[in-house]
């Protein structure tokens, strides 16, 4: 778990991204101006980001694959709950009508449903992620090229 500063809500940081992003973007021209980081604080932090960036595609393939997983689960698990409904109620009724039956009346459907929502929850988040990481690495590149700049 982590503290967001922006919210201050704690949330749970995706697999592979446990120290970035040092979310620099959410800091205002005031705050920005009143942090005076080291260049070796800025190299540092720099290289942090820059090694959590490279492995964000890797962390957001993991996500991805869960989420396929989810949704297969979900389609064979409405399969399989309409399949059922067909039998006891026969050609009565439509598709439609099995398919939205079948969401509220079956155990494992429902649990597919609850599973693909957290599935796809954690899926944009750890995009939300990795957009962070790689804005906090173009906003250190900035603030390293302005240091060098000044000190040049």
């Amino acid at each position: 778990m982590h503290n967001d500063p922006a919210s201050g809500v704690l949330v749970d940081i995706p697999q592979g991204f446990d120290i970035v992003p040092l979310n620099v973007a959410i800091l205002d021209e005031d705050l920005l101006a009143q942090w005076a980081p080291t260049p070796a604080q800025i190299v540092g932090a720099l290289s942090i980001a820059r090694a959590k960036n490279l492995a964000a595609p890797g962390a957001l393939a993991e996500y991805r694959e869960k989420l396929r997983a989810a949704e297969k689960e979900r389609k064979i698990a409405l399969g399989l709950a309409v399949h059922k409904l067909r039998r006891e109620y026969g050609n009565g009724a439509t598709m439609t009508e099995l398919r939205e039956l079948a969401y509220g009346a079956d155990d494992r459907l429902m649990t597919a449903v609850d599973a693909h929502d957290d599935a796809w929850l954690a899926f944009e988040y750890a995009k939300d992620f990795a957009e962070a990481v790689e804005r906090d690495v173009t906003l250190l590149q900035s603030i390293a090229k302005s240091m060098r700049g000044e000190q040049g």
